[in-house]
């Protein structure tokens, strides 16, 4: 594949070009997101187990008892349970709240609206070949994909839907606003919302530590990059972007050096001599 051809779709490719793609890379994450993704994960993590010990009544238990009892005695009481539990949870807002403040044209406009959760014409066909696929009613190939594939977008879409009723209603159940009743409301509301992003989190992490096609993105977690040869087999759209910027850069770095040697050239000559007189010219 010539470096200055830039395909309009995947076309096959020869094991030299597989293997040269395969060692060069295209960072797909910043390192703050990387950072604010594994401080979620962590978040979380501790955030719904600690959850899980405190959802506790006569009629109703997400945990055993057992589980409930580990937990109330690492922590040394329901009471630093449910303390632990809120601190948390209120860092976790906290951050975010920072993060989409002053992150807003870098991260959540450019990353979140335009990248994670924007669905195109492609991203729905990608839904029904994919579903279709699944059930065995096609082999058609998947539709090229941006730096997210439809089913990344989709996950992405509900987690930011439920994420801000997470963060609304838990800040209601801790200091009680306004009344009882929307207490209440907040318990059902946040408990809803909880068990629908763990429910899409299963898949996600079994899809990208587990699923051998995505491993490459669950590294990109860790290093911020994705060896070439899997955005052009995953995400091409994505990868064609890449590729064309990086050819713009380099022509305008090229005719940059061009201006600046022709520009050096005269100097690097010296100002002509005058002709000395000759003998007849006296």
């Amino acid at each position: 594949m010539s470096t200055e051809a830039i395909p309009a779709s995947p076309v096959p490719l020869s094991a030299d070009e597989a293997e040269a793609m395969l060692q060069r890379r295209l960072k797909k994450h910043d390192v703050a997101i990387v950072l604010l993704h594994w401080f979620n994960a962590a978040s979380w993590v501790l955030l719904v187990a600690t959850g899980a010990a405190l959802v506790v009544s006569p009629y109703f238990r997400i945990a055993p008892e057992w589980y409930t009892t580990l937990f109330e005695r690492i922590f040394g009481g329901r009471a630093s349970l449910l303390t632990f539990h809120i601190a948390l949870g209120l860092t976790w807002i906290f951050v975010f709240l920072v993060y989409g403040i002053f992150g807003f044209r870098s991260y959540l406009h450019h990353e979140v609206l335009k990248k994670e959760i924007a669905l195109d014409r492609d991203d729905v066909r990608w839904l029904i070949v994919r579903t279709l696929g699944i059930l065995g009613r096609s082999k058609k190939a998947l539709p090229p994909q941006g730096s997210y594939n439809a089913g990344q977008k989709l996950f992405g879409l509900a987690v930011y839907t439920m994420v801000p009723i997470i963060m609304l209603t838990g800040l209601v159940m801790t200091f009680g606003w306004p009344s009882p009743a929307a207490v209440a409301w907040a318990v059902v509301l946040h408990f809803t919302a909880v068990g629908l992003v763990v429910s899409g989190l299963m898949i996600h992490v079994y899809m990208a530590a587990v699923f051998p096609e995505e491993k490459p993105a669950f590294f990109s977690m860790i290093t911020g990059s994705v060896d070439e040869l899997y955005a052009y087999s995953h995400h091409f759209k994505w990868w064609r972007e890449e590729k064309a910027k990086q050819l713009a850069l380099r022509r305008r770095r090229d005719a940059a050096f061009a201006a600046a040697a022709s520009a050096a050239a005269p100097e690097a000559k010296g100002p002509e001599k005058a002709p000395s007189p000759g003998p007849g010219d006296a």
